[in-house]
């Protein structure tokens, strides 16, 4: 199985914890995306997987905040 196919899709906001234990074991806790499609509300995606061979922990950032607004100073 390739490596891109593991990966557990993980909605995040502003302010999220993730918490990523040493066997893998993945906690998010997301106050806002769990009243709305977590897609929606989400202000990044990641992918994750934990590669239990090699003990690594693989994070790809899919969706980045894709509204910034700049300020004027």
């Amino acid at each position: 199985m390739s490596p891109h196919q593991t990966f557990m899709r993980i909605p995040l906001q502003v302010g999220s914890e993730l918490r990523i234990r040493s066997t893998g074991e993945v906690t998010v806790s997301n106050p806002t995306v769990e009243g709305a499609p977590a897609q929606d509300a989400a202000d990044a995606i990641v992918d994750y997987r934990f590669d239990s061979s090699t003990g690594e922990h693989v994070l790809r950032l899919v969706q980045p905040v894709a509204a910034h607004q700049r300020r004027r100073i």
